[in-house]
C-alpha cells in the first residue's frame, strides 16, 4: 500500500520541473500545487485504507512529512515525502557532483565550512549550467538539484527530513531492509517509508554519520558512541561484527532551544502554581530528584529548574551528553570522555571523576544529568557538605527511586536520603481528543517532599480524569522550614508563592517563553520584585477585564 501511495504522490508532481524560462518563485509554487494536488488525489485514492492525521513541511517545498492512519489497524505511518528528481536532474546532479569531488579547493582557515561549500556548490551548478544546461538537460530544475546537492553533502542524505522535523525525538535503524523507525512527541513509534536496501548504502551512511560526529569506526572499531554537530547522541554499530542483520544506528534528537517553564506550564506538564513553589525552592538551592522513564522529559525538567536559580550562583554542570543549555555566566559544563585505544579504560574520564573534580570549582549548586552509578555516592557526600543538587535517575516512583540509591551500584547509606529535599515523577501519557485520536503529553504526575527514609509527604499530583494538577502547598515541609530560615510565616511565604504565580501567568500571557527571556524576567524579579509583579499585575488585570 504505502509503494501505491508513494507512485501516487510522484505522479502529483510530474509538472514541479522548471520550465525555460520560469522563475525560482514559479518552481515554488509548481511544488506547493503538487503537494495540494497529491493530497487530493490521497484522499481520493486511498481513504478507504489510510487517513491523513497531520501533514507538514519540513523543508518547503521540497519535502514534507505526512502521519498516516490506517483504518482497519489504526496503526500510525510516518511517510516522508520528498520531491523526486527526474532522470535528466539525475545525470546533472551526478556531473555537478564530480566537479565539486575534483576542482573543489580545501576551505581556507577560519572559514565557515557550511557556508564556504554553499557557495562552491552554487558555483558548479552555474557552471555547468552554463556549459550544458540548456542544451544537454532542457526543463530541469536547478533549485531541486541544489537541494540534493546540500542534502546529501552538508545534511543527512535520505535522512535529512526526519533529522528536521522537530517533532522526531529518536530516529533508529536495525539493520537492512527494516524500516527506520521514529519516536515522534504526538505519535510515539513509528515505521517510516526509508528503508537501506543494501550493505553498501547503510555502511555509507554509517561512516557518514562518524565522520559528521569526528569518531572513527571499523571492523576493528564497530561501535561509536558520540555527538554529531548539532548536538544530538548517535550510537551506531558497523556491519555484521556486533549485530545480526547489518549495520545498525539510532539517533537521540536534542532540541536547539530548550523548553522553559512558561513552555511547560503552558503544555500543561506543570500548572502556575507548581511552577512557584519550585521557582522558591531553586531559590533556596534546595536538593531535588527528578524521575521518569527513557524519553519522558527528565532533562527538559532539569534544564527548566536550573533556569530558576539566582544569577549569582556557581553552577556546575555534569552530563554524558551536553543536553543542558543555561544563561548563568558563572557556569562550568563538564562532559564525560570515552575511552580511547584498545584497551578499555585507558583515557576515559567517567562521571565519577567528574563529579568528584567538580567538588574543587567550589559549586554552590552541583547539576549531574543523571545518576546511576558510584557517582552517586559523591553526589550524595557534596549535598551533605552544604552544596546544591539537582539530578535525574531512572525510576517510577519515590520508593523505587530510594530503593535504586540504597542498591548496588549507588549504595547510598538510608541515612543519606533525607538529603533530597523533593522528588517529582514526570512521565508521557495518552489524552484522548475529542474525535477519539490520542495525543501523548507529558505531565509531572506526582511531587514528594522527602521527610526520612520510608517517609514521603506527596504535595501534588496530577489527576487524570480532570487533566488537573491538584496541589496543596500549605502542608509543604519545605515551605514552613524555609520561612522559619528568613523569620517570615508560612502564610506570608504561601503569599510569596502567590505573587510569583502572577508572574509565571503573565510571561505566559504575554509569551515570554523563550528561555533566555524567562530567565531574564526570574534575574530580574531578584533585583526589583515590586517592579516586576507590578507590571505582571497591571497586565493580568487587563485581560481578566477583557475576558
Amino acid at each position: 500500500m504505502l509503494k501505491k501511495l508513494g507512485g501516487l504522490l510522484r505522479r502529483g508532481k510530474k509538472e514541479d520541473t522548471e520550465k525555460p524560462g520560469t522563475s525560482d518563485a514559479d518552481t515554488v509554487s509548481a511544488t506547493e500545487a503538487g503537494v495540494a494536488e497529491a493530497l487530493l488525489a490521497f484522499e481520493d485514492e486511498l481513504k478507504i485504507n489510510y487517513r491523513i492525521i497531520k501533514s507538514y513541511p519540513v523543508n518547503d517545498p521540497w519535502s514534507r512529512i505526512m502521519i498516516l492512519e490506517e483504518r482497519d489497524t489504526g496503526r500510525t505511518l510516518y511517510y516522508v515525502d520528498e520531491i523526486k528528481m527526474t532522470e535528466e536532474e539525475r545525470k546533472a546532479y551526478e556531473a555537478i557532483q564530480n566537479i565539486l569531488m575534483w576542482e573543489m579547493e580545501p576551505p581556507p582557515e577560519g572559514v565557515d565550512i557550511v557556508k564556504y561549500f554553499e557557495r562552491q556548490a552554487k558555483k558548479a551548478i552555474s557552471k555547468y549550467r552554463v556549459r550544458f544546461g540548456d542544451t544537454v538537460h532542457p526543463g530541469i530544475s536547478w533549485g531541486k538539484i541544489e537541494y540534493y546537492i546540500l542534502r546529501d553533502n552538508l545534511g543527512y542524505g535520505p535522512l535529512d527530513p526526519i533529522m528536521r522535523d522537530p517533532l522526531v525525538e529518536d530516529i533508529s535503524c536495525d539493520g537492512i531492509g527494516k524500516p527506520i523507525y521514529v519516536w515522534h512527541q504526538e505519535y510515539e513509534s513509528m515505521p517510516t517509508n526509508i528503508r537501506f536496501t543494501s550493505e553498501k548504502e547503510l555502511d555509507s551512511m554509517i561512516l557518514k554519520l562518524a565522520h559528521k560526529a569526528g569518531k572513527h569506526v571499523s571492523i576493528a572499531f564497530p561501535i561509536v558512541d558520540a555527538i554529531l554537530p548539532e548536538g544530538h547522541r548517535l550510537a551506531a554499530t558497523y556491519r555484521r561484527e556486533v549485530t545480526t542483520s547489518g549495520s545498525t544506528f539510532t539517533i537521540r534528537k536534542f532540541r536547539d532551544k530548550p523548553l522553559s517553564v512558561i513552555d511547560l506550564v503552558r503544555s500543561g506538564t506543570i500548572n502556575s502554581k507548581l511552577a512557584s513553589y519550585f521557582w522558591i525552592l531553586m531559590e533556596h538551592n534546595k536538593t531535588g530528584m527528578i524521575m521518569g522513564v527513557t524519553g519522558s522529559g527528565k532533562t527538559t525538567m532539569l534544564n527548566a529548574l536550573a533556569t530558576l536559580l539566582r544569577p549569582t550562583l556557581k553552577v556546575v554542570t555534569i552530563e554524558d551528553t551536553p543536553e543542558l543549555k543555561l544563561t548563568l555566566e558563572n557556569w562550568v559544563q563538564l562532559v564525560s570522555r570515552p575511552s580511547y585505544g584498545f584497551e578499555t579504560g585507558v583515557s576515559e574520564v567517567t562521571l565519577y571523576d567528574l563529579v568528584r573534580v567538580s567538588l574543587r570549582y567550589r559549586p554552590d549548586i552541583l547539576i549531574v544529568g543523571e545518576v546511576r552509578g558510584e557517582e552517586a555516592k559523591v553526589l550524595f557526600q557534596a549535598i551533605a557538605t552544604g552544596h546544591g543538587g539537582l539530578s535525574t535517575i531512572h525510576a517510577e516512583d519515590v520508593d523505587s527511586m530510594v530503593k535504586r540509591l540504597t542498591s548496588p551500584p549507588m549504595d547510598i547509606p538510608r541515612g543519606y536520603i533525607p538529603l533530597l529535599n523533593f522528588a517529582l515523577a514526570v512521565k508521557r501519557v495518552r489524552q484522548t481528543n475529542p474525535d477519539g485520536s490520542f495525543t501523548v503529553v507529558r505531565r509531572v504526575t506526582n511531587v514528594w517532599e522527602i521527610e526520612d527514609y520510608g517517609s514521603y509527604r506527596t504535595l501534588s499530583y496530577w489527576n487524570p480524569s480532570r487533566n488537573k494538577h491538584e496541589v496543596d502547598l500549605e502542608k509543604s515541609m519545605l515551605l514552613a522550614r524555609i520561612a522559619e530560615e528568613e523569620g517570615k510565616t508560612l502564610e506570608e511565604l504561601l503569599e510569596e508563592a502567590k505573587r510569583r504565580e502572577t508572574i509565571i501567568k503573565w510571561m505566559g500571557l504575554v509569551g515570554k517563553t523563550d528561555y533566555r527571556e524567562v530567565s531574564k524576567v526570574i534575574h530580574e524579579y531578584y533585583v526589583k520584585p515590586s517592579k516586576v509583579y507590578n507590571e505582571a499585575r497591571r497586565v493580568l488585570s487587563k485581560y481578566e477585564a477583557f475576558t
